[in-house]
């Protein structure tokens, strides 16, 4: 007598793979939070205000060890919301384009910026502030108005000797009362960064 033995048998069914919704609707969400994370770690206003503070305070320094190495006089002209500097060739001021570090700093509106040359306490210690400015510039008396407005002239002086006119640049938000940066310029370089409130 022979014993069937009955296996029990497996019921294979083909499983089924995602729907191109399905993968369409995953690969949503992943971008959604992808974006959400790369806002929320983003860069804040006050975090990229202080990079242009420290960004224009290394390149007037920059600019200050280039005057001195290379014997050449160089100066700084603000003009709304365009940093710009200029070079003395010998007979008159213009644009300083030697190094594509020192092309022309455009701010964003967003941003507040100012030059201060009057009223600094450490002006009247800066030997440049006594000096006759029309020649440093190369300006005579002659020259009449109309023509002064022409030329680009530097509000701030940066001279091969190390030396810098008085001055204070202050880069704000204009939405934000604070923080402020204040690069300043005393007698000699390296000008200074500071902030308020620290």
């Amino acid at each position: 007598m022979s014993l069937l033995v009955k296996t029990p048998t497996v019921n294979v069914s083909r499983s089924r793979g995602f729907s191109l919704l399905e993968i369409l609707v995953v690969l949503l969400i992943i971008g959604f939070s992808i974006r959400l994370v790369t806002f929320t770690v983003g860069e804040s206003d006050e975090q990229l205000l202080e990079k242009e503070a420290r960004k224009l305070h290394g390149i007037v320094n920059l600019a200050s060890e280039f005057a001195v190495l290379n014997q050449v006089e160089l100066g700084l002209h603000l003009d709304k919301q365009t940093i710009e500097f200029l070079v003395f060739d010998g007979e008159q001021w213009t644009t300083f384009e030697a190094e594509e570090l020192y092309k022309p700093i455009e701010y964003a509106e967003e941003y507040k910026i100012e030059l201060n040359l009057e009223d600094l306490a450490w002006s009247q210690d800066n030997l440049l502030e006594q000096s006759n400015w029309q020649e440093i510039m190369g300006t005579g008396e002659d020259d009449n108005l109309l023509e002064l407005k022409k030329k680009k002239i530097p509000q701030v002086l940066i001279l091969s000797s190390g030396e810098v006119s008085a001055f204070q640049i202050s880069l704000e938000l204009k939405e934000e009362p604070e923080p402020v940066y204040f690069i300043e310029g005393e007698f000699m370089a390296p000008v200074k960064l500071r902030q308020e409130p620290e």
